[in-house]
């Protein structure tokens, strides 16, 4: 990785490769309105961790944020840690894919334990309320220093 890619850099490769993201504006997830700050803090999580947007990698992002995070933050950062893990672990013991790929439980159940545990190394937990304006143009390889994170190589 290039020590010197900023925040806004690796977010802009992000989108560049997630075209159709929303950005700059909430979703609604049925009755379910979602911020569209708290999108960006997910992409932004992205960016430093260096997950992709494979179901793999998403399986452990959301793991990693549950465990990485400080723990006062909004009641639905817990639910779709949770939510999605069990909803993924449901539809692998009905032996249905989500999307292209299927996992069988097992491996539904080790990538997100390998977010979990990678959650619990970090030496600073993350704020859950960061303003990425506040970290936008600082370098990843810094936000990952200063957090304890290794990267998983995605946004390098």
């Amino acid at each position: 990785m290039n020590e010197n890619i900023t925040l806004r850099k690796g977010l802009e490769k992000y989108y560049a490769s997630n075209p159709n993201f929303t950005q700059n504006a909430d979703i609604w997830v049925g009755n379910f309105r979602v911020p569209w700050e708290d999108l960006q803090r997910h992409d932004v999580m992205h960016v430093i961790t260096g997950y992709s947007t494979s179901l793999d990698q998403e399986l452990k992002l959301i793991g990693f944020l549950l465990t990485a995070l400080t723990w006062r933050r909004p009641w639905y950062y817990y639910a779709q840690s949770f939510v999605v893990f069990l909803e993924l672990l449901w539809k692998s013991l009905w032996g249905k894919s989500f999307g292209i790929t299927y996992y069988p439980p097992l491996q539904v159940c080790t990538y997100y334990w390998r977010g979990v545990k990678q959650g619990l190394t970090v030496k600073k937990k993350i704020n859950a309320y960061l303003d990425p304006q506040t970290v936008i143009d600082r370098p990843i390889a810094e936000l990952r220093n200063e957090y304890g994170i290794a990267s998983a190589g995605a946004w390098d």
